[in-house]
């Protein structure tokens, strides 16, 4: 989807050369007046923030289920049409006809099943280093099944940032998404691009960068006046949330009759949903991070270091 190959340089990647590129960034020039974690901020430790943290697969499998449903629809009402096929020996465009009804689930299980269970990005300013989950594009079974996951660290020098977008386009309208865009070079005499780490669906990718760049160049506080640190609790999962269901069910049912009534009609859906999202979380790839790693993070700030932050290097005093 995204041109990540070649040189990180603006001559080889700039004017029209790399399809989609919007601008790339200077890590000395501000990108707008702007900046902002979007709500992308998951993590806020002594010196280093993390991105784009949290389970991948929670509550993953949404994809799969919707085109395993799809597809066992048109199954069934063209089932007649396949069986004849069938008996005529047109075995090939038979495959061919099933392949189409289940394009969609065939896509959810290469994106969804044996993904890595996490896929944050933590920024380093201390160490001047950044630590991100890398996968390898090779599966196990060519296109299905699992493929090298690690943990990787990079020199904060080594990575360049640029600004892409995509086009989205349905029956109603046509838009774009835009991408923030980490590319990793070599080394600093080869700006060969060996890596790269992708944020999707960001509204302002500049002030994202931005946010980034006062953070790790400038020494910028990583939260603003008032704000309080990204929550760590505990990890969530559907079976726990069944049981919370399960023990306030008679109470939904007295405050929200209507909404308990459509949601027990689309009981069948949710079944097939369930079953996917296990297979999705019995099949990701757990992330090992180094013990380097843990040890520069350390653990994450809480209002109790914020408060005993009279330098105020966490967050500007007042109010938002």
């Amino acid at each position: 989807m995204f041109n990540t190959s070649g040189q990180s340089t603006d001559e080889a990647r700039e004017g029209g050369k790399v399809f989609g590129l919007v601008k790339r960034y200077n890590k000395r020039r501000a990108a707008g007046a702007q900046a902002g974690h979007q709500g992308r901020l998951s993590g806020v430790y002594r010196n280093a923030i993390e991105i784009n943290g949290g389970s991948l697969v929670a509550g993953g499998g949404f994809t799969t289920a919707f085109g395993l449903i799809c597809g066992s629809i048109g199954l069934y009402f063209f089932w007649s049409d396949f069986y004849q096929d069938l008996i005529e020996g047109h075995y090939l465009l038979s495959l061919f006809a099933v392949m189409s009804m289940f394009c969609v689930f065939l896509i959810g299980i290469y994106f969804e099943m044996f993904s890595p269970s996490e896929a944050p990005i933590y920024f380093d300013r201390a160490r001047r280093k950044v630590y991100y989950v890398h996968r390898a594009a090779r599966r196990r079974f060519i296109l299905f099944g699992s493929s090298t996951v690690e943990a990787r660290v990079i020199d904060w020098s080594l990575v360049d940032a640029e600004h892409h977008t995509t086009v989205r386009a349905s029956t109603a309208s046509v838009g774009r998404d835009h991408h923030l865009i980490f590319l990793m070079r070599k080394s600093e005499d080869d700006p060969t691009i060996v890596d790269s780490y992708i944020i999707s669906g960001i509204d302002f990718p500049s002030a994202m960068w931005e946010y980034i760049r006062r953070y790790m160049e400038r020494n910028a506080q990583p939260l603003i006046a008032g704000e309080a640190p990204p929550y760590r609790g505990a990890a969530f999962d559907m079976i726990e949330a069944l049981k919370q269901r399960r023990k306030n069910y008679w109470l939904d049912w007295k405050e929200l009759p209507w909404s308990q009534f459509w949601q027990h009609l689309a009981l069948p859906l949710f079944a097939v949903f369930f079953v996917v999202n296990r297979f999705v979380v019995w099949t990701a790839q757990k992330v090992t991070w180094p013990r380097e790693v843990k040890d520069a993070l350390g653990a994450p700030i809480t209002e109790e270091d914020l408060k005993a932050d009279t330098a105020h290097k966490l967050r500007p005093a007042g109010d938002p």
